[in-house]
């Protein structure tokens, strides 16, 4: 026999690797621990989560609105800083 093959003879097989998504590991979790989400929550998970979306492609749309009509500063007014004040002492 060769080296190897005495090596692997207590080898067992102790379990298949399961790939999935979150979603399906945290119903698989909330199913063995009897976990019971009520559908009212659910629903207000959801529409959360889509007002959510809705609400950053409409940032997104307002961004590119502004960057498209916004006015650049005047050049002078770049380059040199605006009027200060100096504190009045008596």
């Amino acid at each position: 026999m060769s080296k190897d093959k005495r090596g692997l003879k207590d080898v067992e097989f102790a379990d298949k690797i399961k790939t999935q998504i979150f979603k399906q590991f945290q119903q698989e979790r909330l199913i063995k621990e009897d976990m019971v989400i009520p559908a009212s929550m659910l629903a207000a998970a959801k529409n959360l989560e889509l007002r959510r979306t809705r609400d950053f492609e409409n940032s997104i749309e307002d961004e590119k609105r502004h960057r498209r009509t916004a006015k650049l500063a005047p050049v002078d007014k770049i380059n040199t800083p605006p009027l200060t004040r100096e504190r009045f002492e008596e």
